[in-house]
């Protein structure tokens, strides 16, 4: 069962969900997503993405919002896209950014998984095969019933 319990904000009520808390698994498995992009990259004759943990810490701010409130969605419950949440927490010195988001329940490579989806979908694999992203950070959130939250931040910096 799904842990829950409501948060009132000042106009909103809404039910929020437990999200795991195990440090270990969510690095674990944005380190496995993370190498399974730069090895499409590599496939595909292109310079691997550096990991930034700003970015990441961006991301995991994004999947541990949808997994809380149980959405799924690049604008966050705050109304705001990665632009204006990477200047929220001082990300400067961009010149792009893009994001893919993914969610999957029940699959035993929950990674892989996301990644392989990501690959399939023109838009997500645009982002992960466009040379111009140098840096990226990828969050993740676990929810007890085992549904992952993946958010992949891409930048250019100048």
């Amino acid at each position: 069962m799904v842990g829950v319990s409501t948060s009132a904000t000042a106009d909103l009520a809404r039910t929020r969900y437990v999200v795991a808390t195990d440090a270990a698994a969510v690095s674990s498995v944005e380190k496995e997503a993370f190498d399974l992009i730069n090895k499409k990259r590599s496939d595909a004759g292109l310079e691997p993405l550096v990991w930034n943990e700003q970015l990441a810490a961006l991301a995991r701010e994004h999947s541990d919002d949808m997994a809380e409130f149980k959405y799924f969605s690049h604008k966050g419950t705050d109304g705001t896209m990665v632009d204006a949440r990477a200047d929220k927490l001082g990300i400067i010195n961009w010149s792009a950014i893009g994001e893919n988001i993914a969610f999957n329940r029940g699959y035993s490579d929950a990674a892989s998984f996301a990644v392989s989806c990501w690959m399939e979908s023109p838009g997500h694999r645009q982002n992960i095969l466009d040379k111009r992203w140098n840096q990226s950070g990828i969050g993740a959130a676990i929810l007890p019933d085992g549904t992952y939250y993946f958010t992949q931040v891409f930048l250019l910096r100048d």
